[in-house]
């Protein structure tokens, strides 16, 4: 293993922190992703550590990241309530602005206190899948702190989301995005996931008014839903890395 993986609990919470090998040789201050989903992204980044190179990014600067375990992922990862996509299902809960809340101002001071980091938005990252992407995105139009966000196979298609990034601006205009998605991302799929494609379509080309002197990039497969996370997980470390 090229990396150092702490696991620990804060304020009854469970996360990961990952750093890099080089971390434990000398001063330096790292920048920090906070990854959304940890319990389901550690086996795919243990997985890559064991084939990398002993960098965290495999491109440009490492970095730590914080793999935060969510306790009930419907509730945290939604903006605001939204009824269920089907029967038997429990409805989303849209106690994401309390989830950005203790990320952002219970957490991250906890973590820079804890570890060497560099604390400024530039230096800070919120990254998931799915839902986890949603929530990512949506925390650069709430928290001043994250300078960068990654969406990998966003559930922009969540009800107003879009209406909602067209209305509100987020919280800093220097701040870099990255999404990635899947080709057949809702292709067999009712409504709303129907629409995924054209919802993170719409979500970019906002993005790009709001972020005037920004590229977002969008990366496609062609894959679907949560397909290729491997490949999308490396290449949006790959990009974290670069941006740095």
């Amino acid at each position: 293993m090229n990396v150092v993986i702490h696991k620990n609990k804060f304020k009854d919470r469970d996360y990961f922190v990952c750093l890099p090998a080089s971390y434990l040789h000398g001063d330096k201050r790292y920048p920090v992703v906070y990854a959304q989903d940890g319990d389901r992204l550690l086996p795919v980044l243990e997985d890559m550590f064991d084939s990398a190179t002993g960098t965290i990014a495999e491109n440009g600067r490492e970095h730590i990241i914080v793999g935060v375990i969510p306790r009930n992922r419907l509730n945290e990862y939604t903006p605001w309530p939204a009824p269920a996509l089907t029967d038997g299902v429990p409805a989303f809960g849209g106690w994401g602005e309390q989830y950005l809340d203790f990320l952002a101002n219970d957490l991250k001071p906890y973590i820079d206190s804890a570890y060497r980091t560099l604390p400024d938005p530039v230096n800070t990252c919120i990254l998931g899948v799915s839902l986890g992407g949603l929530i990512s995105l949506y925390a650069i139009y709430k928290q001043v702190c994250f300078g960068c966000a990654v969406s990998i196979s966003g559930s922009l298609w969540y009800p107003s989301l879009i209406d909602f990034m067209q209305n509100h601006a987020p919280c800093s205009t220097v701040s870099r995005v990255l999404l990635l998605s899947g080709r057949l991302e809702g292709a067999c799929e009712p409504p709303p996931l129907r629409h995924s494609i054209q919802c993170v379509q719409r979500a970019r080309l906002i993005l790009e008014q709001q972020f005037v002197d920004r590229d977002i990039p969008l990366i496609w497969d062609d894959g679907d839903h949560m397909d290729n996370l491997h490949l999308r997980l490396k290449k949006a470390l790959q990009w974290i890395g670069e941006v740095y």
